[in-house]
């Protein structure tokens, strides 16, 4: 891991950001009617700020009949009106901005909804929009969707269309140079207002080489064809010159069966940082087998290669689908909170750009006087990688323990410290390095001096 130097990390404003992942229609709710708004993402930027956040990572926002929770677009250039309006989002750019906090959007550039205005022209007939899309007679080819047995659909009209991300979301053309130009341009119109950036969703999918059936893949059929394509990197690539570098802005990607080497190459030229295999997602039914075989080693091992593979990992506890992860490696409640600590310390402390959920904890104002609340933990462990060198800048190298244990170091210059993860119910013996203990879930007077507790968090600093 030496590679890639603590030096290196001060470049970009975007690689010491703690970045708060937002699902609007959950977070907070202004007027009553039971959906989140912008407004109420406003309302509690104050509270963000409080607890550290320097970038706030909105999910879908756009027009949508939200077949697939908002990603499945109905238009790039406006606001859902259930969320708010385009003054509201104008506020909330200028809002944030006052209390020093960004704004990231979320936008699925590899297909549209249905209920697209282009979708709905291409099917009346309209030949430039008929090229923006995959449409034809018949089923063009033997591919699988991601969700679905076929990736074609019939359309209203009888024609076949190719839909790999669901049956309601026709595949984008990008083989079309007006495809690239239009969606250039939204993203453009979205940075001019102030925007940061943007999560890219499904973003490694966007381009086929071909429409040949597809042999036999361990994916899914079909996806040698558009899974990870050379074409896809060119387009990312054409992306960051045209627009994205212009803005000096932070673009993350996010795909189907991304694994970390792949995100090394989308890393080259094209995006910023990848969200790729190995992180809990607790609607996974790889990560759902993980814990039905209580395989830490496994996840572990994931973890590691993750920050051996690429220069800037993104480290996160959830999905921006605002999945519930704990469930599956928390038992009852006490263990569920201890799980959730271990898990978001582990997080904070890895090399990389941290991304934390807009869990339960951050909508209740009663938990920030809450000692023991995954809050104060959040708000505490935040404070400390920030006036930490190791933690925001430092090198990465794990050491060897228990199978179902993390121990790794993080060191920069001056400073060196050791992080003990015992991702388990359970005491776990370990051997135990450094001077003295700087942080833990637990109380520091009450900690074993040969054990960690269970689903302790535990930082060591060494005197160099």
């Amino acid at each position: 891991m030496g590679k890639f130097m603590a030096a290196s990390s001060a470049k970009k404003w975007w690689k010491n950001a703690i970045i708060y992942q937002i699902y609007p229609r959950t977070f907070c709710d202004s007027n009553g009617d039971n959906i989140g708004d912008i407004p109420g993402i406003i309302s509690k930027l104050h509270y963000l700020k409080e607890l550290g956040v320097d970038v706030i990572a909105l999910g879908p926002i756009f027009p949508s009949p939200y077949h697939d929770k908002g990603y499945d677009t109905s238009d790039f250039r406006a606001i859902d009106p259930d969320l708010g309006t385009m003054e509201d989002f104008d506020r909330l750019i200028s809002r944030a901005k006052r209390v020093g906090i960004k704004v990231m959007m979320d936008i699925c550039i590899a297909s549209t909804s249905d209920e697209h205005q282009w979708f709905k022209k291409a099917l009346a007939g309209d030949e430039k929009y008929r090229n923006y899309y995959y449409l034809s007679a018949y089923k063009r080819n033997n591919w699988r969707g991601i969700r679905s047995r076929s990736a074609w659909n019939k359309a209203e009209n009888g024609e076949w269309f190719l839909s790999v991300l669901g049956k309601n979301q026709p595949d984008l053309n990008w083989n079309n140079p007006d495809v690239y130009e239009e969606m250039a341009d939204a993203m453009k119109f979205w940075l001019d207002k102030g925007v940061a950036g943007f999560r890219l969703d499904s973003v490694n999918i966007i381009y086929k080489n071909s429409l040949a059936d597809g042999g036999f893949n361990m994916f899914v059929k079909g996806g040698e064809h558009y899974l990870n394509t050379k074409g896809c990197l060119d387009i990312l690539r054409r992306l960051n010159h045209d627009v994205w570098s212009k803005h000096k802005c932070f673009i993350v990607g996010e795909g189907v069966y991304i694994m970390p080497e792949d995100s090394k190459h989308m890393c080259d030229g094209g995006v910023d940082a990848v969200f790729f295999i190995g992180r809990i997602d607790s609607e996974s039914k790889f990560i759902q087998r993980l814990q039905n075989r209580h395989n830490n080693k496994k996840l572990i091992k994931l973890v590691d290669k993750g920050q051996k593979t690429v220069e800037n990992p993104i480290n996160y506890v959830e999905t921006g689908d605002n999945a519930n992860y704990v469930k599956f490696f928390g038992n009852d409640k006490i263990n569920c909170l201890n799980f959730s600590k271990v898990y978001t310390g582990m997080h904070l402390s890895l090399m990389g750009v941290p991304f934390i959920n807009d869990g339960e904890y951050c909508r209740d104002p009663k938990v920030e006087d809450d000692p023991t609340s995954l809050y104060s933990f959040t708000s505490k462990m935040i404070e400390f990688r920030k006036n930490s060198k190791a933690l925001s800048e430092g090198v990465y190298h794990r050491v060897a323990a228990p199978y179902d244990v993390l121990i790794f170091t993080r060191e920069a210059k001056e400073e060196r410290l050791y992080i003990y993860c015992n991702l388990t119910p359970s005491n776990r013996q370990v051997e135990f390095y450094g001077d003295r203990i700087v942080f833990s879930t637990y109380d520091i007077e009450s900690l074993e001096p040969f054990f960690l507790k269970p689903y302790e968090f535990r930082i060591i600093a060494s005197n160099i």
